[in-house]
């Protein structure tokens, strides 16, 4: 099995809290979209590998490891703020959301649907 990572990401610090464009940065989004292009497989679900919070979640991590595909993971649970800010992003409104090489493969029933037909294993370049 792959070794996989979860990603911290929340804070409480007042100075992360979300700001619009027009008035200054937002740490938040800015490190969304740092993991999302430092890690080539990434998974935004609800809990962890180890331990996930809901069974769409549960169901994604299980369809990776089964292909025996190294993925960092982030809990969106700890911080409504990464939710929000990662449906923003990404255009897709629920957990879990699947990135490879940047780009979003889609949520449970997507990358369900993938790994039935095979797909999934082929993006990975993995036998099924």
């Amino acid at each position: 099995m792959s070794a996989n990572q979860t990603l911290p990401m929340a804070s409480s610090d007042p100075a992360t809290q979300p700001t619009s464009p027009a008035s200054g940065p937002n740490p938040i989004r800015e490190a969304i979209e740092q993991a999302i292009a430092e890690n080539p497989v990434i998974l935004f679900m609800k809990g962890s590998p180890d331990a996930p919070a809901c069974g769409f979640s549960r169901r994604t991590v299980t369809a990776l490891q089964e292909l025996d595909v190294a993925f960092a993971a982030v809990d969106i649970l700890p911080d409504p703020r990464i939710r929000q800010e990662l449906s923003a992003i990404s255009n897709w409104p629920t957990i879990p959301q699947l990135f490879v090489n940047g780009e979003l493969v889609g949520g449970c029933d997507i990358v369900t649907e993938m790994y039935e037909s095979g797909e999934l294993a082929e993006l990975f370049d993995r036998p099924r």
